[in-house]
Parts: C-alpha cells; sequence; structure tokens
C-alpha cells in the first residue's frame, strides 16, 4: 500500500502544479530525495500512486499526474536509473503520445530520460523514429515545438558529439529527424536552437553522412534570410534581433558544402533595394568567405567580385541609409507573427574572430574584397595575381578618365591591406596610377585623396607607432622595426609631392594645403615608415605653417597634427617646434617677430599655439612654463610700450597652462616646475615701483595665483617647512602684517590656499587677529589689497581655525561697512566647510537685510558667500588644500531661498522688498540652474511681481534676476512669457518716474534675450505688439536707451526671416 507521506505529497502537487508551479518543484525535489536518499520509496511507487490520475477521464488531471513524474525524473542523478527501468519507463511515456492532451508533458518525459546515461541507443532511434514519421510541429505551440529541439541537442551533446554513438545509421536518421522537426519553425526562441543545432550538424559530424543533406540544410536556413524580428515588450528570453541575425549567418557559413548555394543565393540577395537586406547579404558573405575553404573561393571570386563592384560604385557611403530604409517594404522572412518590416535599423557587423565593428554597405563591400584577396593569397599566389590581375585591369580606365576615383582606390586598397604580399603586389601596380606630380590644383587634390587610401593600407598590415615616453624617444632609423616594402620606395616621392602642395601653393588654396598637412600627420602615424629626421622634417612643415597662415581650417590641421605627433615624438617636437616659437616671442610687443621670408607673426598667434597644443604633453608643458616664465621676467624689466598687456598675455598662457594640465601633473613635475621659475616669480616680486605686472591689477592677480598653482601639487611632507618659509618670506621681507597695506598678501594668501590644511600652523589665530585689526584700522588706496586680507581670513577660517576661536572674533555690534565684509569673508570659510556655525551667520545676514542702515550693503554682500574663488576649488585628485565641500552652494541655497522669499512677501517696505530680491539675484548669478531648478515656481512669480512695484530699485533687482533667469531656464520663461512682454513693455517708456535708466535699458536687453531662448512661433505672437510698444525708447534722452532700443527692435524684424547670405 502506498504510504500516508506519499500519498499526500501526490496530492499537494497536483493541487499546486499549474497554480504554484515553485511550490510543486519543490515537491518533486522532495519526492526525488526520498528516491534516492532515503530510498524510502521507488519509481514504481510513485507510478502505483498516480495511476488513479493518469488514467483519470479528465485530461487536466492527466497532465498533472504525468507532469508530476516528468519533474521527479528531472531531478533524479542521471546515473541512478538502470537500463531495464529506463526501458519501462520509456515504453510508459510512448504509450501515452496518442493523447493529444499529455504531449507536452510526454515530451518533458523524454527529454529526462535522454539525458540519463543508461538510456540505449534502441530508444533513442525508437524516438527519433517518431519524431521523424509521426511528429507534425504545424500541430503544436511553440512551447512544445521547442521541447523537441531540446531533446535533439540533448542527443547532439550526450551521444552524437563525443562518438558514444559511432553508427552512421543513428547519425543519418538524426540528421533527417532535425529536418522535420526545424522545417516551417516560425519562433524565435526554436529558431536559435534550430540555427545552431544546423551548424552543430555541419561543423561535427561526418561530412560524408552530411553532404547528401546539404541542399535540405541549407533551404532550411535560407529560407530564413533576410531575418527581422521585433522583440516584444518584457520578452523573458531576452533574444534581440541582433541574435537571431547573427546565429542565421554562422549557420549558413558553417561549412563549404553550402559554398555553391550560398554564393548563388547571397549573390542574388544583393540586387535587393533595401539597404538593411544588402547590409545582411555583405555581412554573411563576408562570414563565408572566412569560414570557407579558399579552394571554395578560388571557384566563385568573379561572380562575388561583379556583385561587389556594383556596390561599391553605386551604394550609399552613408550609414545612415541603413536606418532610413527603415519603413521599406522587402521581401523578408518575418518571426514572432510580425507583419511589417519594422526591424531594418541594423549595425553592419562582420565577425572577425570575436571581433565586430559597424560600418555602412560602401565599406562593409570593400571589406569583402579584402577578406577574399585575404583568402586567395593563403590559398595560392598564383590565384591572387589573377584576382588582383583581373582588377586592375577593370579599375586601371577609372584613373586615366578621372572616374570613379575614390570607389576604386577604396578597393585597391582595401585588397593592399590583407597582409604584406598583397600590399607590395597593389602599391607596385596601382600608385604608379596616379602618383605623378602636377601644378594643376584639381589633379592635385585628388592625387592627395587617392594616397590617403594607401596610407591607410599600409597602418592595416603594419600597424600604427605606438605611444613613446617622452622620455625615451628612439634617436634611430625607425624603419628597422618594419619590413621593407613597396611603399617604402615612393617615400621621397610622396614627401616632395605633399611639401610642394603645402609650400608651393598660393595660402587661398586652403583645400590642397589641408590635405597635405592631414597626409603628413598620418604619416607620422605609420609605424616605422619615417626616419626621425623626416619626422623632423614634417614638424618643420606644420609648426612654419601654423605660425604663418591664419585660415581655420589650416590651423586647426596643424594643430592636430602637432598634438598627435607630440603623443610619439615628443622630445621631437619640442626641439623642433616649441623652441622654436618661443624663441620668436620678442622683448617688445611693438616688435613683431619676423618668421620664414620676413613674415610677421602676431604674439597672440604664438602664445595661443603654444597653449593649444602642448595640453596634456607632459614635457611640453613644463618647458612652456618655464621658458614663459623667463620671459616674464625679461619684458617686466623693458620699459617699452605696451609691455603690461604683453605681461597679461604671458602671465594668461602660463596660468592657462597651469589650469588646463594641474591634474595629469605628478608631484615630481610640479616640484621640478617649482624649483625653475619659482626663484623668477620671487624676482618679480621684488621689484619696486614696476608697472607691468605689481601695479597692475589684473596682471598682479594672475601672478598670485600662479604662485597657488606651483604650490598645489608638490610633496605634502614638505609643506610644514614650506609654511615656515613663506611665513618668514612675506612676514618679514615683504612685510604683509607691518608694511600695511602691501600687494604682497595676496600671493601669501594664494599659497596658503594650496598647502597642505593639515599642517601644524602655530602662529595662525596671531594673524588672524591682526589682519581683523589691521582691516578695521587701516586705509586702502586700491580695492585688491583689501580684497587680498579679506581673502586670507577666508583662507584662515576655513583650514585652520577651530570654530569657538573664530566665534570670538565675530562681532555683530560693529555695523561699520569694513566690520560687514570681513564678517562676510569669515562667512564664506564657514558656509563652504559647511560649518556648525554658518547657519548662524547666515541668519544674522538675513536678519540685517531688514536694516534700513546696513541692508544695501549686506545684499551685496550675499554674492561673497557664493562667488567661485580659483584657488578655492576642488582640483581632481587633491583632497589636503581645503575643506571646501562639493555641494557647499546646494546646502547654502536651499537654506536661504525659503527664508528670503518667506520674508520678501511679509514686508511692506520697497526698500527692504529691494534688498531682498537683490541678495537673490546676486546668489542666483553663481548657483548652478540644476541647484536653482527646484525653487524656480516660487521665484518666477515673485520676480513679475516686483515688475509692478512702485520702485526703481526693486524693479532693478528684479529684472537683473529675470535676466539671469532667462539666461538658464528656457521653458519656464516660454510658459510665462505672455505675462513677462506685457510687463516689460511697460517699463521701457520714461513716463513712469519709476523707470529709471537701468529699468529701461533691463527691460529691452531683456526682450532681446527672450527671442534667443523662447521658440520661434511664441515670438512671432508677440512680434508686432513688441515693435509698437518700443517706439517710444527710439526718442529716449539717454543714448544708450536708444542704441538698445534698435538693437531689441532689429531682432524682432529679423524674426521669421532667412538670414541674409
Amino acid at each position: 500500500m502506498m504510504s500516508d507521506r506519499l500519498e499526500s505529497l501526490l496530492i499537494s502537487f497536483i493541487a499546486n502544479d499549474t497554480i504554484n508551479n515553485e511550490k510543486a518543484f519543490e515537491i518533486s525535489t522532495i519526492l526525488s530525495n526520498l528516491i534516492v536518499q532515503d530510498q524510502s520509496i521507488k519509481l514504481l511507487d510513485i507510478i502505483l500512486g498516480l495511476k488513479e490520475q493518469m488514467t483519470s477521464e479528465d485530461p487536466t488531471l492527466r497532465k498533472k499526474a504525468l507532469n508530476c513524474l516528468s519533474s521527479i525524473l528531472t531531478n533524479l542523478p542521471k546515473d541512478h536509473l538502470t537500463k531495464n527501468e529506463i526501458t519501462v519507463i520509456y515504453n510508459f511515456y510512448t504509450s501515452k503520445l496518442d493523447d493529444e492532451s499529455l504531449i507536452l508533458e510526454s515530451f518533458l518525459g523524454f527529454k529526462s530520460l535522454i539525458d540519463f546515461n543508461n538510456i540505449s541507443g534502441q530508444e533513442i532511434v525508437s524516438f527519433l523514429n517518431y519524431l521523424k514519421n509521426d511528429y507534425v510541429s504545424a500541430n503544436y505551440l511553440a512551447a512544445i515545438r521547442f521541447i523537441p529541439f531540446q531533446i535533439l541537442k540533448s542527443i547532439y551533446i550526450n551521444k552524437l558529439k563525443n562518438d558514444n554513438i559511432i553508427n552512421p545509421k543513428i547519425t543519418t536518421l538524426y540528421i533527417e529527424t532535425y529536418i522535420n522537426v526545424a522545417s516551417g519553425e516560425k519562433d524565435p526562441r526554436n529558431l536559435m536552437i534550430s540555427f545552431n543545432l544546423n551548424e552543430f550538424i555541419t561543423t561535427t559530424l561526418n561530412i560524408t553522412l552530411v553532404s547528401p543533406f546539404k541542399q535540405q540544410l541549407f533551404d532550411i536556413l535560407f529560407s530564413y534570410f533576410p531575418i527581422t524580428f521585433k522583440p516584444p515588450k518584457n520578452d523573458p528570453y531576452k533574444i534581440s534581433n541582433n541574435d537571431l541575425k547573427l546565429s542565421l549567418r554562422s549557420a549558413i557559413s558553417s561549412n563549404d558544402i553550402f559554398a555553391h548555394d550560398a554564393f548563388t543565393n547571397l549573390i542574388d540577395k544583393m540586387s535587393a533595394s533595401s539597404p538593411s537586406v544588402k547590409n545582411d547579404t555583405l555581412l554573411t558573405l563576408n562570414s563565408c568567405i572566412n569560414k570557407f575553404k579558399p579552394e571554395s573561393i578560388n571557384l566563385n571570386w568573379i561572380e562575388i567580385w561583379k556583385a561587389l563592384k556594383f556596390e561599391i560604385m553605386h551604394s550609399l557611403e552613408d550609414t545612415d541609409a541603413i536606418e532610413n530604409a527603415s519603413n521599406t517594404n522587402t521581401p523578408s522572412t518575418t518571426v514572432n507573427n510580425s507583419t511589417k518590416n519594422t526591424d531594418w535599423t541594423l549595425t553592419g557587423t562582420i565577425i572577425t574572430g570575436e571581433e565586430q565593428y559597424k560600418s555602412s554597405n560602401y565599406h562593409t563591400a570593400l571589406h569583402v574584397v579584402r577578406s577574399i584577396a585575404l583568402k586567395l593569397v593563403e590559398f595560392d599566389l598564383d590565384s591572387f595575381n589573377k584576382f588582383a590581375t583581373h582588377i586592375l585591369a577593370e579599375l586601371s580606365p577609372n584613373f586615366i578618365h578621372s572616374k570613379d576615383l575614390k570607389q576604386s582606390c577604396g578597393i585597391l586598397s582595401s585588397i593592399a591591406s590583407a597582409n604584406p604580399i598583397t600590399f607590395d603586389i597593389i602599391i607596385e601596380n596601382a600608385l604608379p596610377l596616379f602618383l605623378v606630380n602636377s601644378t594643376e590644383i584639381p589633379k592635385l587634390k585628388l592625387l592627395l585623396m587617392n594616397l590617403s587610401f594607401f596610407l591607410d593600407a599600409y597602418m592595416v598590415v603594419f600597424g600604427q607607432t605606438s605611444k613613446c615616453d617622452p622620455s625615451n624617444i628612439e634617436k634611430t632609423d625607425t624603419s628597422s622595426t618594419v619590413p621593407h616594402n613597396k611603399l617604402s620606395e615612393y617615400k621621397d616621392e610622396i614627401l616632395m609631392i605633399l611639401g610642394m602642395a603645402l609650400t608651393g601653393n598660393s595660402k587661398i588654396e586652403v583645400a590642397v594645403r589641408t590635405l597635405s598637412v592631414i597626409q603628413f600627420t598620418k604619416l607620422v602615424k605609420m609605424k616605422g615608415f619615417l626616419t626621425t629626421e623626416e619626422i623632423a622634417l614634417i614638424i618643420q612643415y606644420l609648426t612654419e605653417t601654423i605660425l604663418t597662415d591664419n585660415n581655420k581650417n589650416i590651423y586647426c590641421a596643424c594643430l592636430e597634427g602637432l598634438k598627435l605627433i607630440s603623443e610619439f615624438y615628443e622630445e621631437s617636437v619640442y626641439d623642433v617646434s616649441l623652441k622654436q616659437m618661443l624663441n620668436l616671442l620678442p622683448l617688445e610687443f611693438n616688435n613683431l617677430p619676423k618668421f620664414n621670408n620676413d613674415e610677421y607673426v602676431e604674439i597672440e598667434t604664438i602664445l595661443k599655439i603654444i597653449l593649444d597644443f602642448t595640453t596634456s604633453r607632459h614635457k611640453l608643458i613644463k618647458e612652456s612654463i618655464i621658458a614663459l616664465t623667463q620671459q616674464l621676467f625679461k619684458v617686466t624689466n623693458t620699459k617699452a610700450d605696451r609691455s603690461v598687456d604683453y605681461c597679461f598675455l604671458i602671465l594668461s598662457t602660463i596660468y592657462s597652462l597651469f589650469e588646463n594640465n594641474i591634474i595629469l601633473m605628478t608631484m615630481e613635475e610640479s616640484q621640478s616646475i617649482k624649483n625653475a621659475i619659482e626663484p623668477i616669480l620671487l624676482e618679480i616680486l621684488d621689484l619696486q615701483n614696476d608697472e607691468n605686472i605689481i601695479n597692475d591689477d589684473f596682471n598682479f592677480s594672475i601672478l598670485s595665483n600662479i604662485f597657488y598653482f606651483i604650490n598645489l601639487k608638490t610633496n605634502k611632507e614638505n609643506h610644514g617647512e614650506q609654511l615656515i618659509k613663506y611665513n618668514n618670506l612675506f612676514q618679514d621681507k615683504y612685510g604683509v602684517l607691518t608694511n600695511f597695506p602691501t600687494r604682497s598678501i595676496l600671493p601669501y594668501s594664494k599659497i596658503l590656499s594650496a598647502l597642505d590644511k593639515s599642517t601644524p600652523f602655530d602662529t595662525v589665530e596671531t594673524i588672524f587677529k591682526e589682519v581683523i585689526t589691521l582691516l578695521q584700522d587701516g586705509k586702502f588706496d586700491k580695492e585688491l589689497e583689501k580684497l587680498g586680507y579679506l581673502e586670507l581670513l577666508m583662507v584662515l577660517t576655513n583650514k585652520w581655525l577651530k570654530e569657538d576661536i573664530i566665534k570670538s572674533y565675530i562681532n555683530w555690534e560693529d555695523q561699520s561697512n569694513i566690520n560687514l565684509e570681513i564678517l562676510t569673508w569669515i562667512g564664506k570659510g564657514l558656509v563652504m566647510e559647511n560649518s556648525s556655525l554658518a547657519p548662524e551667520v547666515l541668519t544674522k545676514f538675513i536678519e540685517l537685510l531688514s536694516d534700513v542702515k546696513v541692508g544695501g550693503l549686506v545684499a551685496r554682500l550675499f554674492e561673497i558667500f557664493v562667488i567661485d574663488i580659483s584657488s578655492m576649488k576642488k582640483v581632481k585628485g587633491i583632497t589636503w588644500n581645503n575643506n571646501v565641500k562639493l555641494l557647499y552652494k546646494q546646502k547654502f541655497f536651499s537654506d536661504i531661498f525659503k527664508i528670503l522669499v518667506t520674508s520678501y512677501k511679509k514686508t511692506e517696505t520697497m526698500f527692504i522688498k529691494c534688498n531682498y530680491l537683490t541678495a537673490l539675484s546676486l546668489v542666483l548669478k553663481h548657483t548652478p540652474s540644476k541647484l536653482v531648478e527646484p525653487f524656480m515656481n516660487d521665484l518666477l512669480p515673485m520676480l513679475l511681481e516686483a515688475l509692478e512695484m512702485n520702485n526703481g530699485e526693486v524693479r532693478t533687482s528684479s529684472l537683473e534676476t529675470l535676466k539671469d533667469v532667462t539666461e538658464k531656464f528656457h521653458q519656464l520663461v516660454t510658459d510665462h512669457v505672455q505675462t513677462l512682454i506685457p510687463l516689460l513693455l511697460k517699463l521701457v517708456t520714461p513716463d513712469d518716474v519709476n523707470n529709471t535708466i537701468l529699468v529701461r535699458l533691463l527691460s529691452l536687453q531683456l526682450l532681446e534675450a527672450i527671442t534667443k531662448v523662447v521658440p520661434l512661433n511664441y515670438c512671432l505672437d508677440f512680434k508686432e505688439q513688441i515693435l509698437v510698444g518700443t517706439v517710444i525708447p527710439l526718442s529716449d534722452k539717454k543714448r544708450v536707451i536708444r542704441k538698445q532700443c534698435i538693437d531689441t527692435r532689429q531682432v524682432y524684424f529679423e524674426l521669421g526671416q532667412a538670414p541674409f547670405e
């Protein structure tokens, strides 16, 4: 009798099956363990226990019972059943095949049995015969059809793949069975396994047994070509269109028994009108050529070439052509019940080993030509020579008649790129067809464009120059790394032609000169083609050209060339190009340097080139900074005209070199630069009554920031010594605390900004206290000096001072202008640190906005909290120089915004409203748009309301804020443009006493700005209204208003009109 537990488990499985499959699987696992581990029951007990359900008249009950048995078999170890047990169970399942309602469960049972080690060949043959003779796939759903494919795959893996069954009759039967099962399949999941099985058959089974079925096997595959498939949403199988294409392509090209059929049919498909079909055909053709034996290629290349030639000569070269064909109705096999060819957007994928790349049909066809050449040359040199001779004979007339040259050179260079043998043969025969120097510009232009193809082929065959360590540039002939080749025999001629094209033609021949620069650059990229001397010659060519030709295209081409060459030969670029440019810099600004046959070169041009092409190149950056600093010292000591301007250009260039490359500099490089230029900078700092740098605010500010950069990335371990050194230097020698006020405070502050914040600073409180005292007691001739002392307070607050010490120096009783400025800069240091003391400071400043006496000043001081200080920015890779938090602006803005808006709404005093608006406006100016965006819905209505208030200052503050909002939030302004424009038109007339000059000017500027951010159709609706509304300002008393009014009206006059050419 059946045990109670077994009965309970079987009943439970049947109850959960199809309702809770996870629970049912768990129960089947328990039953399997009872059979295998506990051995408390036998499989026969299971069958007997399910007998009543299996013989039930209810088909649902029969299905669940049989599924229970199949699930248990799936969980059993594959060596558990004996041959006799398998035979008994196999016969049992065979008896169920006549019951159509049980077909899925029966197949699942067979699938489990096939995987058992002891299944006999007789049972396999029996089931294969059933699938071959009695199974009709069209009668079943895709889920059921999937199981026979899985069974065939299991038979292949377990029995045929490892030759466990060597009987040829079984192999033949297997192939016949596959043909029956696979014929007419449409489901994408089933097709994936079908294509894989087809490939297994043709690549691993005895080819003698497979050959009789090659036509049927090929027909099964090619009936789906080209295949399209649009996956449904939330596809559980994650099968893409490309997966199917690649699987089908791999199967078609799996064995050259398909060669004749594949090539014939693929060539026929080349006549399709759809670019996508052509692309798929070309990729499959390429795969066949790569995987079939060379003999097959040798027999079929002529017909393939004819099809490829037509495609190359006439195909669209734009890869978008494939995508644009999305709606083309071209015959194809569509799976997943798709009725339209909706998935034509296919990326061209050429399989080369494991590599795939996207290309247009034009380039894919060229790649197929290359594959043919490579296959033929590997097969037999005579066969390749016939191929090459045939193509050269067909294409040679094109060079005589200047017809289809791009396509012809593309074909020949593709063949040349196959390997060194094909390269030499093609170069020897093709280059003489067009490599003839000419003084005729059109012919020279064609020559340069044609040459480019073969230079690219060289790099495919022999490789590109590898990036060199700048400290280890080869000084020997680099051609020794590449074997001798035919192109090297033309090297002198090529260099001569390119040199003449660049230097022997007028500057107005931009196209030829640009092409020459591009080809020169390409020559340097070609591995081992040039000697060091020839590379230096090219660098000289590019240097002379970039200095003397002001055409943008030429400049960009030369610049890119120099940058690329410096990646490989930085030392040579330094010796030949950079040194020459630096030596051209004169001592006096008005003495323009002469260069290359007495041509004048502007100083700005030289410095711009140096800045542009040295970026990211370590040696070039270092040498540029050092040389420019030395030049700066010489210019500073020259009392010539416009030396101030000259110093500004040099300082700006040095600053930009640091700013653009500080992240890439190593500590060793930074220290080396500091050692070289700091003594020079200190000498400049020592100059008395110097008008070029020391007494010029702009130049001195840049110089101070350079002191910051040279200390920023030096070794932190030395910062303690450096701090002592700089304290002694600036306090004792330059007297920043005793010789008050002194400009030297600015570089001192910048240097402290760069040093490690953890460096001990024993005298920090003393210096902090003295600076506050000096600021409160002193008078300043220039704002820059005061700014230096205030910035020093911010640096000390942010980096070294503790909060309790800072708090002791904060005095809110003193509301003098200088004390409020001191508190603002201290507050800035705290805000950037997100200090716990910062909210208290901000709250007090917000309160002061309502103070009639100081509210206006405090409103303007709010800008300081968010304005960026270059020496207090976060630098990638450097965490030690300050305590600035990345999101401090976000926190600051969110802390003050609601308070300011609420306070604005509550107050009735116009002057105080103006203060709140001014503070907001100045903060918004320096706050990123993304941080402000969440608050704009509250801010904009407030600004629009302010435009109608009877106070000129409130209107001015609102307009300044709106101007900034307009630049940052285009969509928001568009949504409110119907309200904004009428308000602005009321503000442009002088009738209202509150429409001050600034209000009228800002309103007109805002009307003009609207046209740049609001869509044209919105602006056109207001065109007439604005043109009428801005008539009165045309006669405004103030010239600046009249001029702005004309500019604004002109913009609206031109709305919707085509630009004048």
